[in-house]
């Protein structure tokens, strides 16, 4: 009898689409639950990093948690 094999995943890795001026970024996230992947979006300055459902609500998270920046 035969046993099965099955061909090891390569695990996707993060993909950064954003760098703001001030150092926050953005990365693309996947992310599996069952037999779906799901792309997120993980927002992150300093530490403080969130997992956001789109890229407007990770800018949106980098606007509240990074400083105003002066001219």
């Amino acid at each position: 009898m035969h046993g099965f094999r099955r061909e090891a995943e390569v695990p996707t890795i993060p993909e950064l689409i954003l760098t703001t001026p001030l150092g926050g970024t953005v990365h693309t996230y996947p992310i599996t639950g069952g037999k779906t992947t799901f792309i997120r979006h993980l927002a992150c300055y300093l530490g403080s990093c969130r997992f956001c459902n789109d890229l407007e609500e990770a800018t949106n998270h980098l606007k509240q948690v990074e400083p105003i920046e002066e001219n």
